[in-house]
């Protein structure tokens, strides 16, 4: 005949007072311990099912603020990306138009070279815009006269040939606004790593 061993004292679950189980799976010491227990268990498992729908909420309105959204709209958050990239990327550099170095303390923007508005083509091709202080892009409209040797000594001739050569305005069709939400979602993922990686 087979004998059992007598079980040894445990804490309980709940209260952790030390008490000795009668049966081999039991983890409290009394049905109030397992009562209360069980009740702190349904309220975890409720709020975690509570904060999982509204995550799913969340991400549901957020996908429908972003359909809502004009071209505009989306094409300003592009602009607002690919301008940090340029900033990022020239850090050591300084002004594009003129000769601020980059240790101004003033606002740095990131200068389109064709400007967005007539050439819609290239308005968030990184070999466009590049690094200018607030003077030269907002006073200035860019210093073009300046801008455009700087950028030819940077990038080459044969690259701004490109860029002139790319003349024309998208239109607003379905593709391009899933373009520009794609856009979106890769550059500004780009972004926040190089943020982290500064």
């Amino acid at each position: 005949m087979l004998t059992t061993k007598p079980l040894k004292p445990r804490p309980c679950k709940h209260c952790k007072s030390s008490f000795t189980p009668t049966k081999r799976l039991q983890v409290v010491c009394s049905p109030l311990c397992g009562l209360e227990r069980a009740r702190i268990q349904r309220e975890a498992k409720e709020r975690k099912e509570h904060a999982a729908r509204k995550r799913v909420e969340r991400a549901m309105d957020r996908k429908r603020r972003e359909a809502l959204r004009t071209f505009p709209e989306l094409e300003e958050d592009c602009r607002k990306i690919v301008q940090k990239i340029a900033r990022i990327r020239d850090r050591n550099n300084g002004c594009i138009s003129c000769d601020l170095p980059a240790s101004w303390d003033g606002q740095w923007h990131g200068s389109h070279f064709l400007s967005h508005g007539a050439n819609s083509l290239v308005q968030f091709h990184l070999w466009n815009i590049h690094k200018a202080c607030w003077i030269c892009n907002k006073l200035y409209s860019g210093r073009i006269n300046a801008y455009e040797p700087r950028l030819i000594a940077k990038i080459g001739q044969g690259r701004v040939d490109w860029l002139r050569s790319q003349t024309g305005i998208r239109k607003h069709t379905p593709e391009y606004r899933a373009y520009l939400m794609r856009f979106k979602k890769v550059m500004g993922k780009r972004l926040r790593r190089m943020e982290k990686g500064q």
